[in-house]
């Protein structure tokens, strides 16, 4: 499967301490510095940045999905921008394979929030695109060798106190398995309940009555397949 990195970075003009610095630059940057940065570090990688799947400015259920899934993204935290950070922050909780990168020559300092975090520093000079392929090309190599492991302090503080993030919809899956187990045990233990259901000569609601009346001397046990069968089929739906 392809590798993929979503580029996250201020898109529009951007306007700090009286300077402007126009969206027509930050795209000529993320084209000839960055991407080609990137390709040159991992050749093949997939690139794209959120302009490219989205209208600038917004957040879309398909940046989310890629801030979720893909297998690197590269944050540069050169300006201040909230979405910017507010995607960074999203990844954080995500999963590890994010990468920091600033313009070196920005006339901003990097945030304090992320100023203590380890980031690259690039120059927009063919030098300088060259310097940023090694230092993106060491990261990767460290992402190769130590796969899954944290790589930001949310991260590694879950792996700390041993958190679990929320698994929407697991609770539904565990307990459809846990439904069909005890009905597959059930069945298990009862040849005449299992033959019933291969017989092909009978209709499904046949089968069902066929079932309850092979238990019909437990309703203990009959009235247990029932439920089981109702949720099963309330799941299902």
């Amino acid at each position: 499967m392809k590798e993929s990195c979503f580029v996250v970075m201020a898109i529009g003009d951007q306007t700090y301490n009286g300077e402007t610095v126009t969206a027509a630059s930050l795209k000529d940057a993320y084209t000839n510095v960055i991407k080609e940065a990137l390709l040159q570090a991992r050749p093949g990688l997939d690139v794209v940045r959120s302009d490219e799947v989205a209208v600038p400015g917004t957040i879309t259920t398909d940046i989310l999905t890629r801030l979720m899934h893909s297998t690197f993204v590269v944050v540069d935290i050169t300006y201040p921008n909230p979405n910017v950070f507010y995607e960074l922050g999203i990844r954080h909780a995500c999963k590890p394979g994010t990468l920091l990168i600033r313009d070196a020559e920005a006339p901003v300092k990097a945030p304090f929030d992320v100023s203590h975090q380890r980031y690259i520093e690039y120059h927009k000079t063919p030098a300088g695109i060259k310097s940023l392929a090694s230092a993106l090309r060491d990261s990767f190599a460290w992402y190769d060798a130590n796969a899954g492991e944290p790589d930001n302090q949310l991260l590694s503080l879950a792996k700390l106190i041993h958190y679990s993030f929320p698994q929407y919809g697991r609770e539904v899956q565990d307990e459809a398995a846990d439904n069909f187990s005890e009905l597959l045990s059930m069945m298990l233990t009862n040849p005449e309940l299992l033959a019933l259901t291969t017989d092909k000569g009978l209709s499904e609601e046949e089968k069902g009555q066929r079932m309850l009346q092979a238990l019909s001397g437990n309703p203990r046990q009959a009235k247990k397949m029932l439920k089981l069968f109702v949720n099963m089929g309330l799941r299902g739906k």
